[in-house]
């Protein structure tokens, strides 16, 4: 039987061709083996670890014993029981005892004021007057102004007078003006160009991957570096592959026309903090690929 040549993914590169022993001893040797992609000759794609049988079987005693060391590690001391500490002893006062006198003093003190303010003889209230009060005259008719007391109970009431409506004006605050994009196109710093997460496919022959934009630019056109499997090995392409969203793809008469008619306009592209399609053409789809984003260019925030 022919030996078999292994490769495993390690962050976003191939690692490989390993025999199977040292696939098994790089595979736990990750932060988190179960989700570890291995490919062999004869697979249809990369595939996690454990889901592959002779591989699962040799990883499962290992995460097994991991699982049981960090439950153990997470399970919350057990504290001792508290005792609680015995109820202090309270001696009653004996008769005679200088609190028991003085209690009694107080408390007959209290009830002689409460029943002093309950029958003190108050003062009654005057009554309202019957007819128009003036203010800041002598009489009602020479008076700027005058009260008209509420009528006594069972009586008619006079009409109220509806007061004028107010008009008020209300100013609305000024609306937020959104960040804007510098004018001209320019590539992405190395440090924006890892912000860019990304899932690759094959259509016929298109190279097609959504894209999830963490930067604040625009992006508009993208330089992907595509890798094909061939003869047991990775070859890569000698040139990136450009990408552009989908629909943007123009002849050069068109685009030369835009730039004349439009000099100031700006491409279609992936807003910051959104997700889109990038596609370009690719050639024939082959056995096995990789992808991934060299370069990026689009328009930087101000």
């Amino acid at each position: 039987m022919a030996r078999e040549r292994w490769f495993f993914a390690q962050g976003n590169r191939r690692r490989g061709p390993v025999p199977f022993d040292k696939l098994v001893e790089s595979v736990l040797g990750q932060p988190d083996p179960r989700a570890v992609l291995v490919w062999r000759k004869g697979f249809a794609d990369w595939t996690r670890g454990e889901d592959v049988p002779e591989v699962g079987l040799r990883l499962a005693p290992f995460l097994a014993k991991k699982a049981a060391e960090e439950a153990a590690r997470r399970a919350p001391a057990v504290a001792p029981p508290r005792v609680a500490p015995p109820p202090a002893r309270v001696e009653g006062a004996k008769p005679g005892s200088p609190a028991l006198v003085y209690g009694g003093i107080a408390g007959g003190v209290a009830v002689l004021v409460l029943l002093a303010w309950l029958f003190w003889p108050w003062p009654q209230p005057p009554a309202p007057p019957s007819g128009p009060v003036p203010l800041g005259g002598t009489t009602a008719e020479t008076a700027p102004a005058v009260v008209i007391p509420a009528p006594p109970a069972g009586a008619r009431a006079m009409p109220a007078l509806t007061p004028s409506p107010v008009t008020t004006t209300t100013t609305r605050p000024a609306a937020p003006v959104a960040a804007g994009m510098a004018d001209r196109e320019t590539e992405l710093p190395p440090a924006e160009l890892r912000k860019l997460r990304s899932v690759w496919a094959w259509e016929g022959e298109a190279l097609k991957g959504t894209v999830y934009n963490g930067t604040g630019w625009r992006v508009t056109e993208l330089y992907v570096r595509v890798g094909r499997f061939v003869n047991d090995d990775f070859v890569e392409d000698p040139r990136p592959l450009r990408l552009v969203p989908p629909g943007v793809q123009v002849d050069a008469g068109v685009a030369d026309l835009l730039s004349q008619v439009a000099p100031d306009r700006k491409k279609p592209g992936l807003n910051s903090l959104d997700t889109g399609s990038f596609e370009g053409k690719a050639g024939a789809r082959p056995e096995n690929f990789r992808a991934e984003i060299e370069s990026a260019r689009g328009y930087a925030p101000r």
